[in-house]
């Protein structure tokens, strides 16, 4: 038996990958304890969030994108998900923003990645609802998206129907781990292996039940979304300082704050003022848009911005999985992968050491 801690995305994925490799699994899914899927847009574009001096994280985000577009073979499963085939486009809205995408545009093009950098008039003829002042884009092909709620659905179906647990656990706050045994809150479940991978609070976890603690912070995120009464975009789109993605049912979905709030869960009016009003600044007529849901969700944010994935040298029957930060829908196919790799005690590529707990010495 493996036991996953944490039931977010990542977590989810790691359950089906060892369901389906013939292992038996159990979730604890750590009640009033937000994940970061709470807030999630769902983005799948690892060119926009490319950044200078992360190529091994670049390199992982690449190769689990390429797991999401495997998944785009199978066209039912994508609609009942949420996967769809759309891209993403960098908006500038002023001169400023242009020459910020032409920079953009280069560092991907020394990637060895093509986009487009389209002027104004090429980038309303794509999406026409967007400001007719706005000065052009970056159309990055492929950089799609999936429906978090969706997927995270799925996720829970498929383990049920393979024949895995998922058992809610109050005041979940630390553990014992030993003999093949995982004992809390006077509870005992039998357990060959353990993945740790309940986000923010795993750090905390592991202080509380193994004196192993890693430089990490929470980072909270909020999200919102909106009704139209017709489509209103076709690709997800990214701006200075918020995102839109468009939804199923003329829905959008408009993310993310990103503030350092330790553990609160609660929306303030402070974020959501911060996104209606850069709404308002990106979107023409967003009165007619009719307010369906705000989430708060819980970001874990590593020092170095790199997720940490593999066994604790303390007990390597430990297994950690979480500091994905904002990229956990994009990287949950890969991380599965890898864990059930650990999980397996198969041969670990010298490419995903580097994400192991070990750069730490831990």
């Amino acid at each position: 038996m493996i036991v996953i801690i944490g039931s977010g995305i990542i977590g989810l994925f790691i359950a089906n990958e060892l369901l389906e490799s013939g292992k038996k699994v159990t979730i604890l899914n750590l009640k009033k304890k937000a994940s970061a899927t709470s807030a999630s847009v769902g983005m799948l574009a690892p060119l926009i969030e490319s950044k200078p001096y992360e190529k091994e994280l670049f390199d992982l985000m690449l190769d689990s994108k390429a797991l999401w577009d495997k998944k785009k073979q199978y066209k039912s499963e994508s609609k009942i998900i949420g996967l769809k085939n759309n891209s993403s486009m960098l908006v500038a809205q002023n001169l400023d923003d242009l020459e910020e995408i032409q920079f953009k545009k280069k560092f991907i093009d020394n990637l060895g990645y093509k986009t487009e950098l389209l002027n104004k008039n090429e980038t309303l003829k794509i999406e026409p609802n967007l400001n007719s002042n706005i000065e052009g884009s970056l159309y990055c092909k492929n950089n799609n998206q999936v429906e978090p709620h969706l997927l995270e659905s799925y996720l829970r179906k498929s383990i049920f129907k393979k024949g895995g647990e998922i058992k809610t656990v109050e005041n979940f706050e630390k553990f014992i781990f030993k003999k093949n045994k995982l004992i809390f809150n006077e509870s005992e479940i039998k357990a060959e292996k353990i993945v740790v991978c309940c986000g923010a609070w795993s750090n905390l976890l592991l202080k509380n039940s193994m004196n192993v603690s890693f430089e990490m912070r929470p980072l909270k995120g909020v999200s919102m979304i909106f009704q139209t009464n017709t489509k209103m975009f076709e690709n997800n789109l990214w701006f200075k300082n918020i995102y839109i993605a468009p939804r199923q049912n003329n829905q959008i979905a408009v993310g993310a704050t990103e503030d350092e709030k330790g553990f609160d869960e609660d929306v303030t009016l402070d974020e959501i003022l911060y996104l209606s009003k850069y709404l308002w600044e990106s979107l023409p007529e967003i009165e007619k848009f009719k307010f369906k849901k705000i989430s708060a969700g819980l970001r874990s944010a590593i020092v170095d911005g790199n997720p940490i994935i593999g066994n604790l040298n303390i007990d390597k029957d430990v297994i950690c999985s979480f500091g994905h930060y904002r990229h956990g829908i994009l990287l949950a196919p890969i991380t599965a992968s890898i864990v059930t790799d650990y999980v397996l005690e198969k041969k670990i590529p010298n490419k995903y050491c580097f994400f192991s707990p070990k750069r730490f010495n831990l």
